[in-house]
């Protein structure tokens, strides 16, 4: 399981330092510019930084997706698939990569931010504020601790769910879609179909399993089904890929 990992992590890794590359340039831009009294060029460089956030979003989020589809189409997943490994272990590598994908770039956004702001802080005279910010964030923080981990967990298993909805794309267009005249556009179709109808059906539902807990909103019905759907879609995506993925 950790070789298959570390295979498609680096299946990845072009993204990756893309992305890296990206933010290191604005962010020398944006401090040189600071630090010379240039705000022009501190200025495109954040928002050339901005702009960029809303592209990587999107595509690190789908990028597993592409990563699978692309491999069901080259001879590299005849190799893949027959590598005396589980299907769900290399099914499971893939959605593992995708999380740890999404990690990382975060990580890179986090770090980029941290740098601004101590370049704005340092240029205005103010870097004694930061003490004082990090102390009313830290207030902030504790106060609002269960709001902030139910929040990325919502966003979490929403984003998992989408995940698993683009591998059993993927994987039907290759099987049962496979002699269809328009199968990609028949798996994008399945795909958006699965992703309102698991909307519909929570919607449907959740009055009946919908009970929020505390000041956070936490809500375990929305856990539990989210998990649910996840396994289900995990599995139908195994099932088909092992009895009738044809490379």
């Amino acid at each position: 399981m950790v070789k298959l990992l570390k295979y498609e992590m680096k299946k990845q890794q072009t993204s990756r330092m893309v992305i890296g590359s990206i933010l290191l340039v604005c962010v020398l831009g944006f401090a040189l510019g600071m630090l010379l009294g240039r705000e022009k060029l501190a200025a495109v460089s954040l928002a050339v930084m901005m702009l960029a956030t809303f592209f990587v979003v999107f595509y690190v989020g789908i990028e597993s997706i592409l990563v699978l589809n692309r491999d069901l189409k080259t001879k590299q997943s005849y190799m893949l698939w027959m590598v005396p490994k589980s299907i769900w272990e290399i099914l499971g590598s893939k959605f593992l990569a995708a999380i740890l994908q999404m990690l990382i770039v975060f990580v890179m956004y986090v770090a980029v931010g941290l740098i601004c702001i101590l370049v704005t802080l340092q240029h205005t005279g103010h870097l004694s504020d930061l003490f004082k910010m990090i102390w009313q964030a830290g207030e902030l923080y504790i106060d609002g601790l269960p709001s902030i981990i139910w929040g990325f967990a919502e966003i979490f298993l929403g984003w998992t769910v989408v995940i698993m909805a683009g591998f059993v794309g993927v994987i039907l267009s290759r099987t049962l879609l496979l002699n269809a005249k328009y199968s990609g556009f028949l798996a994008v179709v399945v795909f958006f179909a699965i992703i309102i109808a698991v909307e519909k059906i929570y919607d449907l539902i959740c009055p009946a399993i919908c009970v929020n807990i505390g000041t956070s909103g936490f809500n375990p019905g929305f856990v539990l089904y989210y998990l649910v759907v996840g396994f289900i879609l995990f599995g139908v995506s195994g099932w088909m890929a092992d009895k009738k993925l044809s490379v």
